[in-house]
């Protein structure tokens, strides 16, 4: 008795390691469809998964603020797929050079598309360093950005068309400043 009860004691003060099971997901498979809709149409979007929970709780916030799903895929709002994507300007339409630049930046613009022109520069933090606006109606339009009370590093052009308001091309280069 006395070696079952010291070989327990033994037993009991070896260090055990045992396996720790958390909690996850597995997906087997999935995906997702997408339909683009338009004026007659609403967006759909489809997406599914093999593998996830069946069971899933969703819980809100007494005004319906803040909405909490369990699980990998989340239950479509109604503020979901409504709008549909900005095309962007082609290279065509838009030259921004030299890059990098030292003291003066060019842009060139050839678009088809008039409108109000919305010229934004940021640095990398995402801080608006200026603004620059004017209507643009079809004809070669050529500008100049001065880069000279900037440091050198790297920027954000952003430069968008706006047509009664509506915004209907959106690009954003990267520019680099050397020094001078």
């Amino acid at each position: 008795m006395k070696k079952l009860l010291l070989l327990s004691i033994i037993i009991v003060s070896i260090p055990v390691s045992g396996q720790l099971v958390l909690p996850f997901i597995i997906n087997a498979s999935g995906g997702n469809y997408l339909i683009r809709g338009s004026n007659t149409s609403k967006n759909f979007s489809l997406v599914w998964s093999v593998g996830e929970s069946a069971l899933i709780e969703t819980f809100k916030t007494a005004d319906g603020s803040i909405i909490i799903t369990q699980g990998v895929l989340q239950p479509v709002t109604e503020f979901d797929l409504q709008t549909v994507p900005v095309p962007g300007f082609t290279k065509e339409e838009l030259k921004v050079y030299p890059i990098p630049v030292s003291d003066v930046l060019l842009f060139d613009m050839f678009s088809r598309d008039s409108g109000n022109v919305l010229l934004q520069l940021f640095d990398i933090s995402g801080r608006l360093l200026s603004t620059r606006e004017f209507m643009y109606n079809t004809v070669p339009l050529n500008q100049q950005i001065n880069f000279l009370p900037y440091a050198a590093g790297t920027y954000l052009l952003k430069i968008s068309l706006y047509k009664s308001g509506i915004l209907k091309k959106n690009t954003v280069f990267k520019i680099l400043k050397l020094r001078k």
